[in-house]
């Protein structure tokens, strides 16, 4: 009788641990139309369904092989001529504000919503998984709590992206 006590309790913990696990799906479709020549477009759809909050940004080059901590810190905290996306953040004097696609553009995604990039091509995509990878690479995306001293509340509104979509052509980031 212990050891099925022992057993139950064992997996309600282990169960209760891991639904409170990071959840974000990433779906990827691909896609062709035409409107008077062909074009292909690649979606990177992310779904948040989990208690925490995600910030998405894009990256020129790819950025994968960095940790998450260096990638924050060169979007975050890198100077860009004589800013950083943080000290804007901080700066209580901006009155408005138009984010530069690769050095000033983030996404907060609160648990329960959704984010989509799109990439659109002209012409046919020869190979989906090379495209998939090689974009796909250049989408950074970590939990707020890693980035130390940004604050997802009200304060960041103004900074952040507030479509649900963003769709970028192809030759932005070859």
């Amino acid at each position: 009788m212990k050891r099925v006590i022992f057993i139950f309790v064992g997996m309600y913990f282990a169960l209760n641990s891991y639904s409170q696990d990071k959840h974000l799906r990433i779906d990827r479709i691909m896609s062709e139309y035409y409107i008077d020549t062909l074009y292909s477009q690649i979606d990177f759809c992310y779904s948040n369904s989990s208690d925490s909050t995600f910030v998405l940004w894009i990256e020129k080059n790819n950025v994968d092989s960095l940790s998450n901590a260096k990638k924050i810190k060169n979007h975050f905290f890198t100077k860009k001529g004589d800013w950083s996306l943080m000290q804007i953040l901080s700066d209580g004097n901006v009155e408005s504000f138009v984010p530069g696609l690769f050095d000033s553009f983030f996404k907060v995604i609160k648990p329960n919503d959704q984010f989509t990039v799109t990439i659109l091509f002209k012409g046919k995509i020869a190979n989906n998984q090379d495209m998939f990878n090689l974009y796909g690479k250049r989408i950074s995306i970590v939990s707020a709590n890693e980035i130390k001293g940004l604050q997802v509340d009200s304060g960041i509104d103004l900074f952040n992206f507030k479509g649900k979509s963003l769709t970028i052509l192809s030759e932005w980031i070859k």
